[in-house]
């Protein structure tokens, strides 16, 4: 048995190189397309929450985040930790007393703390767990992944209107954070992001009409605006053409002078 198996060991050939070069080829092709439909997932459900298809949900995202920009800048992290926990402790203090003194005033058992499954046991639903853990950490990931991927496309210009629209946005934030604060800036944007594509669906003909109109009035100026230069630049020409004509004459009329 030995004897074989070393004869099957010397007789089977290595994996080709082609047949590595394949499996990789298609582990990437494979990384990118999860990579790609991930992207393509978190972006429709960031549509989904600027357009309000789910208006409790949009509204609550919403006054979470300008709520959260309002408290950080009236509060420190410090003091909103510390109020939340107050709050909590407080509100289940309260309910915890009042159930046992419930329970032995109107009930014939002893009293107990209605949060024992809670405390004993580790339930499924708990927020906190390994399962949670991982699905959090990994849409973090995927969320940081396809700002990543979003920035990559817009800084080495894979669309030229969507790198120069951009760009025109950085620079007026630029220029405007000098004066605004940042909270304030924020805020504005947060508070567009779910307001104006609202209103771009609940106006669209209206809005499309005057872009188109805008569009045209631009690409008329821009038309004459090169139509503008074409003509100066054929007048220069032309001038330079006959300065140039006069200079070479006046050029060979003073040597021939010379010459008699």
């Amino acid at each position: 048995m030995g004897i074989d198996n070393i004869d099957s060991i010397e007789n089977s050939e290595p994996a080709s190189p082609s047949h590595d070069g394949e499996t990789t080829r298609k582990y990437q092709k494979n990384v990118h397309a999860q990579r790609t439909e991930t992207t393509k997932r978190i972006e429709t459900s960031v549509l989904q929450i600027l357009k309000w298809e789910d208006p409790i949900r949009s509204g609550l995202i919403l006054s979470g985040l300008v709520g959260s920009i309002i408290l950080t800048d009236s509060y420190s992290l410090l003091q909103i930790v510390a109020f939340c926990l107050t709050l909590a402790i407080g509100v289940n203090l309260a309910y915890v007393v009042g159930s046992r003194v419930c329970m032995n005033m109107f009930a014939d058992k002893p009293s107990v703390n209605p949060y024992n499954s809670r405390i004993l046991h580790n339930n499924e639903d708990n927020l906190l767990n390994k399962a949670n853990a991982i699905h959090y950490s990994s849409l973090g990931v995927d969320i940081a992944e396809t700002i990543a991927r979003a920035l990559t496309r817009i800084i080495f210009i894979e669309d030229t209107r969507t790198s120069v629209k951009w760009f025109t946005i950085f620079f007026l934030t630029w220029k405007i954070a000098a004066f605004v604060s940042s909270r304030v800036i924020i805020t504005t944007f947060i508070v567009s992001a779910f307001i104006l594509p609202r209103l771009y669906i609940s106006n669209k003909d209206l809005v499309d009409a005057r872009l188109q109109q805008s569009q045209a009035m631009l690409n008329t100026e821009l038309q004459r605006a090169q139509e503008f230069a074409s003509g100066k630049i054929a007048d220069a020409k032309e001038i330079t053409k006959n300065v140039y004509h006069k200079t070479a004459e006046a050029t060979t009329t003073t040597t021939s002078k010379k010459d008699n």
